[in-house]
């Protein structure tokens, strides 16, 4: 199944990817240099250039195993009900003021490129999705039953 992604989305994605790919290269010549410098065993140097390149490999790791993605344009977007690409203002019974929530998927809230990411495979965004305004969705939290109200349904921009 196809991973969801806004295409404003994919181009930051693959933006990052060529960054840490160029930093993981930048790293590779870094732990050679060290290794230029002796014994492995006390090189703090070296261990800390390998470290660091472990962590970039796993970031590009993470980043490609949502892959396939199935990339969504501005124009496919629906407003009619909640789903992916909306922000979605939701009023908490109970509370005075909505908060808006942003229906998106894994990569934008890996790349932290909006507020109040709700994945649309969360059981958050399962309940939201496909609510119109004006209608209600009860969530049981922390063994309470909580309902909340969509106040409004935009294209994230």
């Amino acid at each position: 199944m196809a991973t969801l992604i806004l295409r404003e989305t994919h181009q930051a994605l693959e933006e990052e990817i060529k960054s840490l790919e160029k930093l993981k290269r930048e790293t590779s010549e870094k732990i050679s240099e060290a290794a230029d410098h002796g014994d492995l065993k006390e090189n703090a140097e070296y261990h800390a250039a390998r470290e660091k390149q472990s962590l970039i490999i796993y970031k590009i790791q993470l980043m490609q195993s949502h892959a396939p993605f199935r990339i969504i344009n501005q124009s496919d977007i629906n407003i009619e009900q909640a789903g992916f690409g909306n922000k979605v203002s939701i009023l908490e019974e109970g509370k005075n003021k909505p908060e808006d929530y942003y229906i998106l998927g894994p990569m934008e809230e890996e790349l932290d490129l909006f507020p109040f990411i709700v994945t649309y495979h969360s059981p958050f965004g399962r309940a939201v999705f496909g609510k119109k305004v004006g209608e209600n969705f009860t969530l049981n939290i922390k063994e309470k039953e909580i309902k909340f109200t969509v106040q409004s349904i935009e294209k994230i921009s």
